[in-house]
């Protein structure tokens, strides 16, 4: 992170989280949002799989949120998604318990090696997935799925994944996220240029994360950018929930519509609900 005279002091930025971590989910658009408008003040971002549930029979369960078994989950995967207005279903748990988040964490690991403009899409479409569409993401054909959908090798990929390669990519992970002291997901690290660290836990809001950069960098007086132009960002992010256009743009639930309309075109977009919840997917072509 050296900067050369004249430059702006920056963080480096670690990202601690999960591909079945519900609360991860609800925290990506605020994170999102933060990466847009911050990113001048972020050297290097990094996302770190925390390996949450290797296997569920020896998982012991998470007693913070009340869970002992898979009916616990389902239950406590509504009430988030319910709660935050981040459509989260959860029968995925009452059909038949998720057996491990490790093997999608090890397919991340060969997507962010060898096809690194396309990770974060890949691992927003593993919550998709998960959360939206009830698929058991432990699951090579659901993987696979995935993959052939984003145009990469899926063949490949699952190969590399499911073997002391991807496996040894995981561990590096998990060995950065306790030298980081990550426990709990989402987990956020600042360090600056000095090595001094911050460290934010959980689905916090926007201020919260701001207010940790503004104290890794007390000598800069931040300005936020504007968050990019809904149209440029579906792009990249085909399905968007209404509480993240909220997020993103700092709308009312009732401005939505309107505003989607206005930015991206209806002829450019598909509109549904999900658990009573809105949702627009751009039209492919």
């Amino acid at each position: 992170m050296n900067n050369e005279i004249g430059q702006i002091p920056k963080v480096d930025l670690y990202y601690g989280t999960d591909p079945l971590c519900s609360f991860c989910w609800v925290f990506e658009p605020t994170l999102r949002k933060f990466r847009y408008q911050y990113a001048k003040y972020i050297a290097n971002d990094t996302t770190i799989m925390g390996g949450m549930i290797e296997k569920w029979e020896t998982f012991g369960g998470d007693g913070a949120n009340g869970i002992t078994d898979a009916v616990d989950v389902a239950k406590h995967w509504r009430e988030i998604g319910d709660y935050s207005r981040m459509v989260i279903d959860g029968r995925i748990w009452l059909d038949e318990p998720i057996s491990s988040s490790f093997p999608s964490s090890q397919v991340y690991q060969i997507v962010e090696r060898d096809h690194p403009e396309k990770a974060q899409l890949f691992l927003r479409k593993l919550r998709e997935t998960v959360m939206l569409w009830n698929q058991d993401i432990s699951k090579e054909e659901v993987l696979k799925g995935i993959l052939e959908e984003m145009d990469l090798d899926s063949e490949l990929i699952a190969e590399q994944a499911d073997s002391f390669e991807g496996r040894t990519l995981l561990n590096g992970d998990l060995g950065l996220a306790s030298a980081l002291t990550i426990s709990g997901f989402p987990s956020i690290v600042l360090v600056n240029e000095q090595s001094q660290g911050l460290k934010i836990v959980g689905a916090q809001p926007l201020e919260a994360l701001v207010e940790a950069l503004k104290q890794a960098l007390p000598e800069v007086n931040l300005i936020p950018d504007p968050v990019p132009s809904l149209d440029i960002l579906m792009k990249d992010t085909p399905l968007m929930l209404n509480r993240e256009i909220e997020i993103l743009y700092n709308l009312s639930e009732t401005e939505v519509e309107s505003f989607v309309e206005l930015t991206v075109g209806k002829e450019n977009y598909q509109q549904g609900k999900l658990l009573g919840q809105g949702y627009y997917k751009a039209e492919q072509g």
